[in-house]
């Protein structure tokens, strides 16, 4: 019998991202791996990658649509056609929590003879929330996750100023419900695409100082992955 694993909050990361400035393009022959510039399979291009361009015999199974995301471990060899780029995760500071709340709309159909009312499921929505401990030189860094809701200015120690407007581009949310290497075991995250809105921080005496947003989505739907470990 397989072994039985109740979660706890530790299991739970979140990452932030930004695609790879170039695109692989398969030849039917090199692995992911090779295609990002290693000499063998090693592993090195394991990592999610977005879908650009599917070919008609492609090696992403039918189901995955054009930029939905894919979690590879550097060995796949992509059809001639495929297109992909890397997304390249970076870690949200010193993550304490997410959510992400996925609710239906109802549509009410009843008509006047109708002795029940009668309904129609609507579209999906999702919101979201995120809570870290502020990291000085993380959080406040160029690009991070303060410039995502506030102008930032930054004076260096030789007098040089470097202000930057608010940054409202979306980003690549991976929040992992379980993150693991062990082979064998099992992988769980949701990915998607975000905008951060309604950030919360400040400073109190014998505390960890926080940050906290929430979040909707915007372009990708998001996607539960589960992913097996090789042994």
């Amino acid at each position: 019998m397989s072994e039985v694993m109740e979660l706890v909050g530790d299991d739970s990361q979140i990452f932030t991202g930004k695609f790879a400035d170039t695109e692989l393009i398969g030849d039917g022959t090199k692995s992911i791996d090779e295609l990002g510039g290693a000499s063998a399979v090693d592993g090195s291009g394991a990592g999610i990658y977005v879908l650009i361009e599917k070919a008609a015999s492609s090696f992403f199974p039918k189901e995955l649509n054009i930029n939905e995301a894919y979690p590879a471990d550097g060995s796949e060899v992509l059809s001639v056609g495929d297109k992909v780029k890397k997304l390249n995760l970076r870690q949200v500071a010193d993550a304490t929590s997410w959510s992400l709340a996925v609710t239906r709309s109802e549509i009410d159909v009843t008509r006047l003879g109708a002795r029940y009312k009668k309904y129609r499921l609507g579209k999906n929505d999702a919101t979201g929330t995120l809570n870290s401990i502020f990291t000085v030189g993380i959080t406040d860094q160029e690009d991070g996750l303060i410039q995502k809701t506030m102008k930032t200015f930054r004076k260096a120690a030789d007098g040089s100023v470097n202000i930057k407007e608010i940054d409202d581009s979306p980003l690549y949310f991976v929040g992992y419900v379980r993150k693991t290497s062990i082979p064998g075991s099992t992988e769980d995250f949701v990915f998607g695409q975000i905008y951060l809105y309604n950030m919360t921080f400040g400073g109190q005496a014998d505390s960890a100082q926080s940050y906290d947003s929430s979040f909707r989505l915007t372009g990708m739907d998001p996607i539960f992955y589960s992913v097996d470990i090789p042994l």
